[in-house]
């Protein structure tokens, strides 16, 4: 994505912010029953003011395991590469974040 289509994007009232990718990792999500629901991928990013949150995105559905995850869905980002992140929302997650912070991504693309 352009940059200028992100910002573009911004001032339309999207929710879109412009990071550095830093690392990433898959994780398994289970229900109350310990069954596996899916996985997601979560991308640690670095922003412009130094907050550091966790991006989350889901893996298509028919992937149940991290091994499908590695095979079917890996990351295409390089490391410092910048990214556009819309997302849903932001909270405090200290459970899936590193850092406490997780961003829950509708779509994270690389910005040219």
């Amino acid at each position: 994505m352009k940059q200028q289509l992100a910002v573009e994007s911004f001032l339309a009232g999207r929710r879109v912010v412009i990071a550095k990718f830093v690392a990433h990792h898959y994780k398994e999500v289970s229900n109350k029953a310990k069954k596996v629901v899916g996985v997601v991928n979560l991308y640690e990013v670095q922003c412009a003011d130094g907050k550091a949150p966790t991006v989350q995105t889901w893996c298509p559905r028919d992937i149940q395991t991290i091994e499908q995850a590695e095979k079917q869905c890996p990351c295409p980002f390089k490391d410092g590469q910048k990214l556009v992140i819309e997302f849903d929302s932001m909270e405090p997650n200290g459970f899936d974040a590193k850092n406490g912070v997780l961003i829950r991504a509708v779509t994270v693309l690389p910005l040219e």
